[in-house]
């Protein structure tokens, strides 16, 4: 695992998931505090908004390649080979929940909106009744008191939900606040799960289309988001491919 800064936001480049899965089941096992988090092509355009996003993703212990947009960033224009990795049911959700089941450990799910983050629970009890799963919390209250609330549930393995940057300022907070659990963002992954239990269909995630799916399902909300707060990152990239061939064919042009 290479952490590698890309257009000025930290990213681990892992090879394949499983890297990820490990390093969450060893905390579990070894109760070691674990935060990670997830950066996508608009975290550049959020880090522009938002000043303490950029500290937050690099007190994280992973910040994991979320997109295949993010993953062919660090293949063209910093010459990394990642692989996507992503909290939702086509990546980490199933391999992490079926850890917690065996390892018969105790969760918490705080985000969205009222009601999505119990239905997203009772999606999880169902499929894995073998994790424990406190009450599940909305995202729209304080930090400080769902921090409190998370803290006096004891859980081992916390999934926050609540969109950048808040739900990296509630990892910030446990972590601040003592909590020794692993602590994992999922951005809008409880919304899909509230909807069906495999939100993209096989052939979508096969040919990496999940972005073309998101925009065919929630048109007014991704249309706008990927049309312009992609852009920068677009850009950027476009940017350092071109510089990466300059590089490239200027050293084959170089005498021996």
């Amino acid at each position: 695992m290479e952490r590698i800064e890309l257009f000025g936001l930290p990213v681990d480049a892992v090879e394949h998931r499983d890297a990820a899965v490990a390093a969450i089941a060893r905390s579990l096992r070894q109760k070691t505090p674990l935060t990670v988090s997830f950066v996508n092509p608009s975290a550049w355009q959020t880090a522009r908004r938002q000043a303490d996003y950029g500290p937050l993703l690099r007190a994280c212990d992973l910040v994991l390649p979320d997109g295949i947009g993010v993953v062919k960033a660090l293949a063209w224009a910093r010459g990394a080979r990642a692989a996507r990795v992503s909290f939702d049911a086509s990546s980490l959700y199933v391999p992490v929940f079926a850890e917690l089941a065996g390892q018969g450990r105790r969760a918490m799910v705080v985000g969205g909106v009222s009601g999505v983050a119990e239905q997203a629970v009772a999606r999880m009890q169902a499929e894995f009744p073998g994790v424990t799963l406190a009450p599940a919390l909305d995202g729209y209250h304080p930090i400080p008191e769902l921090s409190a609330r998370i803290l006096a549930e004891k859980p081992d393995f916390v999934l926050c939900g609540m969109g950048a940057p808040f739900q990296e300022r509630l990892l910030a907070a446990l972590r601040e606040a003592g909590y020794r659990g692993v602590a994992v963002t999922c951005g809008g992954f409880l919304d899909q799960l509230a909807l069906k239990p495999r939100y993209y269909p096989a052939w979508i995630d096969r040919l990496e289309l999940r972005w073309l799916y998101r925009i065919a399902m929630e048109p007014r909300r991704l249309l706008r988001r990927y049309a312009v707060d992609y852009l920068p990152f677009v850009l950027a990239t476009a940017t350092g491919a071109l510089r990466g061939l300059r590089t490239a064919r200027s050293g084959r042009r170089a005498p021996a």
